[in-house]
């Protein structure tokens, strides 16, 4: 059931419940685990459809048109496919399914999650991706053991979902299941509680079951949630700011905790809380088709779900010395220019919208239906100084639709990547999610420039030519920021969930896309069957099958 505001015991309630499904978890055998699998991936599939409805009226968006896609890629598809491959993890412990092929790259061990059958090459043609592991981890230490995952003592998780996606607290919870054998006290983030009963019928057999419990309510809610004295440990979603507020405290003695080390809660906490990130645009000599795709591409990443994401491209980082450079950011003005503005549904957006135009005030304000009421434009500043004092773009999360271009200097791979790769690291906020476009031929010709890049880049996922939402919504990679950040200084956070391979000692993720795709990728947004293979995709992932396959097929090639 839902509990919510009305009850001073809610919380109280959903703890004792919790309790009585960490209980049942340890008898829970890896077989049961699997069977609960497949009833929830039955249920969200029915769900799915009222579901979505909500979200797009929340969002302010036709439940028929192709932007109705984002809520059925970022809702119940991303949650049917993340159920898929827990599957596939737990089977391949039964010996059911081969394990993913380990290699070594950059000298530490990596693990190649995709692709790994037909299936994935037909979907997802040239994708690969890779789980990179902490120096000196082995496979072996790193892969999951039955044991280890029924055997671990069970206990109590809360949980702070996000507003933005409606699949962040869905896959959240899935991981502290199945990972970390919690069971979880889920409170819905007050921008999207309306999905709540949703959630409810989604997650029904994990819920009756005590596994799941979903509190309604606000910061008071919150608070008497993670300091239970049931709850075991603590995962949010939000910004660094909410974080620093749970464990540190009020503000008028947060500093002061902070100075003395001494935290308000003290007890196991993960946090995945956003990022500033970069898209490095790579020089190189692009055809015009080249040149239009990667327009597309980088204009898709900033207004996706109206730019509400914590991977939303926030800096192109460019070269002075490309000679296309001028030819690229007037092209990608000019595609922002006829995207349609979006519902700023996020509470506090126009004042962050503002800030941002009042601090870089040679701006751009791009976007169709500008002046509607409750939209704001596409922001998009040019020409940053890299070098000067901490412009609001490189320190803050803008969560809105604004974009800025910094220039560094380098004619070629081997010139220009070391300075964006140290500008990334040392001057950008957070370690969650880059984007690297480099152009195939650039790749050959510098291999070992591009490899050093790979390496030395300090984020959590690290997609090449392609969005860092597609890692998030592909599901086969943990997701979480790079290792390194302190309770005193979160940035991005600190652990990784949605490890649908169940790994430890995890550094981060590559995934590697082609430079110019074959079909127009699903998540582009001027697709123009995006609807339909969206529909057809979350039917896929919920019961895969050859009909359902080419279903998926037909309209996805016609983007």
């Amino acid at each position: 059931m839902v509990v919510g505001r009305e009850s001073d015991e809610s919380v109280e309630m959903a703890v004792e419940r919790a309790l009585a499904g960490a209980r049942r978890l340890e008898a829970m055998s890896l077989e049961q685990r699997l069977d609960l699998i497949g009833e929830l991936r039955r249920d969200v599939l029915a769900e799915a459809q009222a579901w979505v409805a909500t979200s797009c009226e929340a969002k302010g968006i036709d439940p028929d048109s192709n932007l109705a896609a984002e809520e059925w890629l970022n809702g119940p598809m991303s949650v049917l496919r993340n159920l898929r491959l827990l599957d596939r993890t737990l089977a391949g412990l039964l010996g059911r399914v081969p394990s993913p092929k380990a290699f070594s790259r950059a000298g530490q061990s990596t693990l190649s999650v995709m692709p790994r059958n037909l299936e994935d090459r037909l979907l997802f043609p040239g994708f690969r991706a890779g789980i990179w592991l902490q120096p000196g981890v082995e496979v072996r230490d790193a892969a999951a053991q039955e044991e280890e995952l029924v055997g671990r003592e069970p206990g109590v998780a809360a949980l702070l979902s996000a507003g933005n996606v409606s699949s962040i607290g869905p896959q959240d919870f899935l991981h502290l299941l199945f990972a970390r054998n919690r069971a979880c006290v889920l409170k819905t983030n007050p921008v999207n509680e309306d999905l709540a009963p949703h959630l409810e019928r989604a997650f029904r057999v994990a819920i009756e079951l005590g596994l799941l419990q979903i509190v309604v309510g606000g910061a008071e809610e919150g608070a008497a949630l993670v300091h239970h004295d049931q709850v075991d440990e603590v995962h949010v979603t939000g910004s660094a700011a909410t974080y620093d507020s749970i464990v540190w405290g009020d503000p008028q003695v947060r500093e002061a905790n902070r100075a003395s080390g001494n935290p308000a809660l003290n007890k196991p906490i993960s946090a995945e809380l956003g990022c500033v990130t970069p898209v490095i645009v790579v020089p190189g000599v692009w055809s015009a088709r080249e040149m239009r795709h990667q327009v597309e591409n980088v204009s898709s990443m900033l207004v996706n779900n109206a730019s509400f994401n914590c991977v939303a491209a926030k800096v192109l980082v460019t070269s002075l010395d490309w000679p296309q450079r001028k030819e690229f950011l007037d092209a990608v003005a000019r595609e922002l220019e006829q995207i349609p503005t979006r519902r700023a549904y996020y509470p506090g957006s126009a004042e962050r919208h503002r800030a941002f135009c009042e601090a870089h005030p040679n701006l751009q304000l791009l976007g169709l239906g500008q002046g509607q009421d409750g939209n704001l434009p596409w922001a998009f500043a040019t020409g940053l100084d890299s070098d000067g004092p901490f412009p609001l773009a490189f320190s803050q999360e803008a969560w809105c639709g604004v974009l800025a271009e910094t220039p560094l200097r380098g004619a070629s791979a081997p010139e220009f990547l070391p300075r964006a790769v140290e500008f990334c690291n040392r001057r950008l906020f957070g370690t969650l999610s880059c984007t690297l476009i480099m152009d195939p031929r650039s790749v050959r010709r510098h291999s070992s420039s591009y490899e050093a890049a790979l390496a030395d880049l300090r984020y959590g996922s690290i997609a090449v030519n392609h969005w860092t939402g597609v890692a998030y919504g592909l599901g086969v990679i943990p997701w979480g920021a790079h290792p390194g950040h302190t309770r005193a200084d979160i940035q991005s956070g600190v652990g990784f969930v949605h490890n649908t391979e169940l790994l430890n000692g995890v550094q981060k993720s590559v995934l590697e896309g082609p430079f110019l795709p074959l079909f127009k990728p699903l998540w582009f947004a001027r697709h123009k069957h995006a609807l339909a293979t969206a529909k057809a995709l979350t039917r896929y992932e919920a019961q895969p099958g050859l009909w359902r396959f080419l279903a998926v097929l037909y309209p996805g090639v016609r983007g």
